[in-house]
């Protein structure tokens, strides 16, 4: 069964981008939102993985408004947090919110998602492993 990826991110090049890119590895539907409300409302879809961007349509909530609400209803599901900011201090804010790894949009975005991907993945399968020795 393919695994769920919700692609938050009011940027339409960077959403059909990233479709792309997941339609191109396999193994994975991808389920796009322009804003955080829509995903919010999705979440029990109970997805593999959540790319998030932080600079959204609606000023007065930003990516990382949105990591806190996520990380309320989905404490494990990794989350991918991006930004063309690279900037210290927002690595910090998203590291509190529980965000997995910052990624930044620029020439090298896809080579940062995609190794941010394999880490998931191998973390997913480690997990998985040792939950069937030890079940």
């Amino acid at each position: 069964m393919d695994k769920l990826v919700f692609i938050i991110d009011d940027d339409p090049i960077y959403l059909k981008t990233m479709q792309n890119h997941f339609r191109l590895l396999g193994g994975f539907q991808t389920e796009s939102y322009t804003n955080g409300d829509e995903a919010l409302a999705n979440l029990s879809k109970d997805p593999f993985l959540i790319i998030l961007d932080h600079h959204l349509q609606d000023p007065a909530k930003n990516g990382i408004y949105y990591l806190n609400e996520i990380r309320k209803k989905k404490q494990k599901t990794p989350i991918l947090y991006m930004t063309s900011d690279n900037n210290p201090a927002l690595l910090e804010k998203v590291n509190a919110a529980g965000g997995n790894k910052l990624i930044i949009k620029d020439s090298a975005f896809l080579v940062y998602l995609r190794t941010a991907l394999d880490e998931i993945l191998q973390k997913t399968e480690k997990r998985s492993f040792f939950k069937r020795l030890f079940s």
